[in-house]
């Protein structure tokens, strides 16, 4: 076995992790595997070291529409050819059963594979590292039908984001310690335990699944955030409404889900007043808790009194952070009296509505941010022209729109150009 992979099973760190490690050199023999990955498998170190990878884990011959071996095959040929990481998202996989010669366990992961190298930086093995997913998966694929269609594979793409933003809060909940073991920071886990009691786990594995049935049984068109808010109303006693904001510089900020007019007018009272809980927990990356909003201390007047004129009681925001930024806020609201304390499990929902958010960004939520960002352009510069022009806003407009298709340009790209040059000119 190369001495990169020794180091690596060697490593006290690859033992301990809860993260569910193996080891592959180049020609898929496995050379190294971790107690949490033979947890999670239900196999033992003596089977599985020295095995070729695709004997110790076959496609099930019963699944016809099996593509575990294929898309694990490309990955792993990916990797040792180009020297990168690659992450393949949600993969059903089911794997032999042990207790059962011949059958086997239905299973879903989300599997990272990341590169080993040895001191000339040439490829010398592969880092498997997977998430199960499968209470997950499973309660959706039986749930009244919805989930996955029989004998399917894979999950609705609404669903799969719902898997996919699990395995990202799983692989964030480990804290790590010192340091990683050797060769696991391009996967992307954590080296240590995370410390939390079993029943936590439990309870925060429930309201994960409570999120993903709230996504199976919700309208079209409501996504991940909105079941994490609609959730959150349901499991958090006296959270009245849950408001998701991404927030930017300046006025700039996308109300990414709310659970109803209410909640949704409370949160922007703070854009209209300039202050309150949620733009406090963004700017210090410090969850803001007001459990009595009527208090003479309260930090915002402004905002204070005219929340108070709706109904809105409490008041408990909490930052959707990274490692090194704060890019939203999850707020909840209460409705009448004071509540003596923050909603229990209040600090989970703000963790798994930050790995949703998270795992969106690169889709749907920034194409929202932009979106936003160009009505705002667009507007901006319809009041320039109105104002500098001494014309009403639908001339200005219309010829906005005018000026922007005869140059072959998206609107919202010329308004920001009429801006770059004010005054502008136009024709008479």
């Amino acid at each position: 076995m190369h001495d990169a992979l020794r180091a690596t099973s060697d490593s006290p760190l690859f033992k301990v992790t809860t993260a569910p490690y193996l080891l592959l050199d180049t020609g898929l023999h496995i050379r190294g595997v971790n107690p949490a990955y033979l947890r999670a498998t239900g196999r033992s170190r003596e089977e599985l070291t020295g095995a070729f990878l695709f004997d110790a884990f076959p496609d099930n011959p019963e699944d016809t529409d099996s593509t575990g071996v294929h898309n694990l095959t490309t990955s792993l040929e990916r990797v040792l050819r180009h020297g990168t990481p690659h992450d393949m998202g949600i993969q059903r996989y089911d794997i032999p059963e042990s207790r059962a010669p011949g059958g086997f366990r239905v299973k879903a992961w989300s599997p990272v594979n990341s590169p080993l190298t040895d001191g000339d930086g040439r490829v010398v093995g592969v880092l498997h590292h997977v998430e199960d997913i499968t209470t997950v998966y499973e309660s959706l694929r039986h749930a009244d039908g919805s989930g996955t269609a029989d004998g399917a594979g894979q999950p609705t793409a609404l669903l799969r984001d719902v898997m996919l933003a699990l395995a990202f809060h799983q692989r964030a909940a480990r804290l790590t310690g010192p340091a990683a073991p050797v060769g696991l920071s391009g996967a992307g886990a954590g080296a240590g335990t995370n410390g939390t009691s079993a029943a936590g786990l439990a309870r925060r594995d429930a309201l994960w699944h409570g999120i993903a049935h709230a996504t199976r049984q919700g309208p079209p068109g409501r996504g991940c955030l909105a079941a994490v808010c609609d959730c959150a109303v349901r499991e958090l006693p006296g959270a009245d409404a849950a408001v998701i904001t991404l927030q930017g510089d300046g006025a700039q900020s996308v109300q990414l889900a709310t659970t109803s007019q209410w909640g949704q007018r409370v949160e922007e009272l703070q854009w209209i007043t300039g202050c309150g809980p949620s733009l406090t927990a963004f700017v210090t990356g410090e969850p803001v808790l007001v459990p009595q909003l009527d208090q003479p201390s309260t930090r915002w007047p402004l905002f204070t009194d005219a929340a108070c004129r709706i109904g809105v009681g409490a008041a408990f925001a909490y930052p959707l952070s990274t490692a090194s930024t704060t890019v939203g806020t999850l707020t909840l609201y209460h409705r009448g009296r004071g509540l003596a304390k923050p909603p229990a499990d209040a600090e989970v929902f703000a963790q798994i509505a930050a790995a949703v958010l998270l795992a969106d960004l690169e889709g749907d939520i920034t194409a929202r941010a932009r979106a936003t960002a160009d009505r705002g352009d667009i507007n901006t510069a319809i009041g320039v022209l109105a104002a500098t022009q001494q014309i009403s806003t639908n001339d200005a407009l219309a010829w906005l729109r005018t000026m922007a298709r005869n140059k072959s340009m998206p609107l919202a790209d010329f308004a920001r150009e009429v801006l770059a040059r004010r005054p502008p000119e136009m024709p008479s």
